[in-house]
């Protein structure tokens, strides 16, 4: 138990309300989110698949993915394993920070924990990624090895415990390995709240090594995305990490922390404060440094980039920031105020946020129309599969388009359609796609052409009698 903190109870529960309220927020707009991208792609392959659609290595998604897997072989409606999925991701958050709230009492975690799902987050709250589940399973982690840490439990059961939430959260995205760090040695440092003896520090830290190790070897052995994210962080000189904080994508967030994320701001000013005045040096200067290492480590890997990179997906990469941001604050700040104050500070800092992320929507719903106004011109032509010639307004619209003929055959099942329509963009000097196209068996799948005949004929029936139509967006209209 959270013992020496228990003023903060409250201000737990207000956190729990607040993710309650993303749970929500996620059921209302859970087209929004399924229907774009990977979550569609993930989804698709589920379902046509009947297995897991784990991408490298990140075996803590299975917690999601077990819904629409269960849901296709329990023959649920594709809509019902839509909204399943869509809110499964909020409902593990919401049950790990209830978990440590209720039944391990961990309530500056759960206040933490909170925070990081709102901070940092506003239009990357539509896009579905790995990073905040991993970030769940590391708070889950970090809270039942404090709780058993504090109940004197066997040292086998800790380190087991220890060895699966923390292989979970660290496997699930490799950027969680920051926060998973800098909390490690933030908790080390403050004695109050690490109810570990030396030896037993030392284990799970060669733990954390051996985990962070095996994680590496796959990222870099066979995992291509992977790979190429951390070449930036393996390959670099100290020009590289000087220049780093002048780099695009680094100035393009510190610019945001003043005009979308300034209640992060906030709370990572008053934070810092309260380490310095009541002497806490080593965590203050602790948290600086890790600060200044993120900002390096995103501009090393992101070096390359104009500052231009769409905004859902560069913020799930700058989220965790938050976790390192909050932490002075819920562990110094928080219980050196009263708990009333302390209930309306943070209770209006969800408030704000909530405010941000919906503000955010709007387009991701926009481009939920367009798809369905681009079916109902199909239906009413007779198409059903169509390949549109890139248009600036429609690329710019869907935000990104890989993975339309996902979202366009989910969309056209829900909708009842038989034969299901399907469309994609294609670039008109893409002949080797262009020809794939004339096969009139086959669903082109963002890649290349699946055999209509090796789709899942429960959820979908892709007509295959015919040859993608190809032709602009005015003559579509027409």
């Amino acid at each position: 138990m959270d013992v020496s903190k228990q003023s903060l109870k409250g201000v737990a529960k207000v956190g729990l309300a607040a993710m309650a309220g993303l749970f929500i927020t996620a059921l209302l707009f859970y087209r929004e989110r399924v229907l774009f991208a990977d979550a569609s792609y993930v989804l698709f392959h589920i379902i046509n698949d009947k297995k897991l659609a784990i991408q490298e290595s990140r075996y803590g998604s299975f917690v999601t993915q077990m819904v629409p897997y269960f849901g296709q072989k329990l023959h649920l409606s594709l809509k019902a394993i839509l909204i399943g999925y869509g809110v499964s991701f909020n409902l593990f958050f919401f049950s790990v920070n209830a978990i440590l709230v209720y039944v391990l009492k961990q309530y500056r975690l759960a206040i933490l924990m909170a925070l990081y799902y709102f901070l940092f987050f506003s239009e990357s709250f539509i896009w579905v990624s790995e990073v905040p589940q991993g970030i769940a399973w590391m708070f889950l982690m970090y809270g039942v090895v404090i709780y058993l840490g504090g109940r004197k439990s066997n040292i086998a059961l800790l380190a087991v415990s220890f060895l699966v939430l923390g292989a979970l959260a660290l496997f699930t995205h490799f950027v969680i390995a920051v926060p998973f760090i800098y909390l490690w040695v933030f908790f080390i440092i403050d004695k109050g709240s690490w109810p570990f003896s030396r030896n037993a520090s030392l284990l799970l830290t060669v733990l954390i090594g051996c985990i962070i190790a095996v994680k590496f070897l796959l990222s870099t052995g066979g995992n291509a995305t992977e790979s190429a994210l951390l070449h930036g962080v393996t390959h670099f000189s100290i020009k590289d990490v000087i220049e780093s904080f002048t780099k695009p994508e680094v100035t393009a967030f510190l610019w945001r922390c003043l005009i979308n994320y300034w209640a992060g701001t906030i709370v990572f000013i008053l934070g810092m404060i309260a380490l310095i005045s009541s002497k806490q040096y080593m965590q203050a200067v602790w948290t600086v440094l890790s600060v200044a290492g993120y900002m390096i480590i995103i501009g090393l890997t992101y070096g390359d980039l104009d500052g231009t990179t769409q905004l859902f997906h560069i913020e799930s990469e700058w989220s965790c920031i938050g976790i390192i941001a909050a932490t002075p604050f819920v562990f110094a700040f928080l219980p050196g105020i009263r708990s009333s104050i302390a209930t309306c500070l943070v209770a209006g800092i969800f408030v704000v946020r909530m405010v941000y992320i919906i503000s955010f929507l709007p387009p991701f719903t926009a481009r939920i129309n367009m798809t369905e106004q681009i079916l109902t011109q199909m239906r009413k032509k007779g198409i059903t599969k169509l390949a549109l010639y890139n248009d600036v307004q429609l690329i710019t619209a869907s935000k990104l388009y890989w993975g339309l003929p996902f979202e366009s055959v989910m969309r056209s099942s829900m909708d009842g359609d038989k034969p299901q329509l399907t469309f994609m963009f294609v670039n008109p000097g893409d002949k080797r796609v262009l020809d794939c196209l004339k096969d009139p068996k086959g669903f082109f799948d963002a890649y290349a052409n699946f055999p209509c005949s090796q789709l899942n004929k429960e959820y979908f029936n892709v007509d295959s009698t015919k040859p993608y139509q190809v032709m602009t967006y005015a003559e579509l209209l027409k």
